[in-house]
């Protein structure tokens, strides 16, 4: 019976919050023997399309479910597309300017900043050039735009939380689930579930036969959704209570084990 398996990437099949920025190649193998098997392979992440690196895309993926399930591809072919409202857009920029935060406009093919934002770009900075767009007008960008990116301190993430849900109410979801500085807004519609039942309506594959793997916040709702749902060993602890399996640690190369184990 052919399945349909959708990844997180960042603590899921790397982890470049510390440094690891290529998946080790027994990960790699098993994904490819999966895949031979005849079970399709998805990314599921919070990236947008220009911050897959080609060490991320090596296994060769059936599709894409990026944004946080805002962009869909499959076979290198755009069939989703969930866009912010544009005065939502506006009013998200407005406080992000406000609050004096560097931030990326984020759309399915580009991603949009300041050449100001130098924060920005070290944070980014994946050895593989420059990877954002800085001349172009705001008011062809905005309607475009699925999600905002910004840089706000681990620290300050709880009142910049509750000051967004103040000034934009409850038609914005805030997610700071990564490293040091990200913190993501984009609209409550979106979630990586509603991106994977794209596909599996796509594919004809019923969810049952449908697996999710993550660690972060913002795969919880893919783990509840999908079939079976596992959580790595250095998930966020809600991660993995939603869980059906947990398994080791990305760090030791976790996907490995319970893969043989599924498959």
């Amino acid at each position: 019976m052919e399945s349909a398996l959708f990844f997180d990437i960042d603590g899921t099949l790397i982890d470049s919050y510390h440094g690891r920025r290529e998946m080790a190649r027994p990960v790699l193998a098993e994904l490819k023997r999966v895949q031979a098997l005849g079970h399709k392979l998805f990314l599921s992440s919070g990236r947008p399309r220009n911050l897959l690196t080609p060490e991320v895309l090596a296994p060769g993926f059936d599709g894409l479910v990026l944004i946080n399930g805002g962009y869909v591809e499959m076979g290198g072919t755009s069939v989703h597309e969930e866009r912010m409202e544009l005065d939502l857009a506006r009013q998200t920029v407005a406080f992000l300017e406000e609050i004096g935060a560097e931030y990326l406009i984020v759309t399915a093919q580009a991603t949009y900043t300041k050449r100001s934002n130098h924060g920005l770009r070290d944070f980014f900075w994946d050895g593989h050039g420059d990877i954002f767009e800085y001349d172009y007008d705001l008011d062809a960008v905005l309607p475009q735009a699925i999600k905002m990116e910004a840089l706000i301190d681990r620290a300050d993430r709880p009142r910049v939380t509750a000051l967004a849900l103040e000034r934009l109410g409850e038609a914005i979801s805030c997610d700071g689930h990564g490293g040091e500085g990200t913190f993501e807004l984009y609209p409550t519609a979106i979630s990586k579930a509603r991106g994977i039942s794209v596909v599996l309506d796509k594919l004809g594959i019923d969810v049952a036969h449908s697996f999710a793997f993550g660690d972060g916040t913002n795969d919880l709702e893919m783990i509840q959704y999908c079939g079976c749902g596992v959580a790595m060993g250095n998930a966020d602890q809600e991660v993995k209570d939603a869980a059906d399996i947990i398994c080791p640690p990305v760090w030791d190369d976790g996907l490995v084990e319970v893969l043989r184990e599924l498959f």
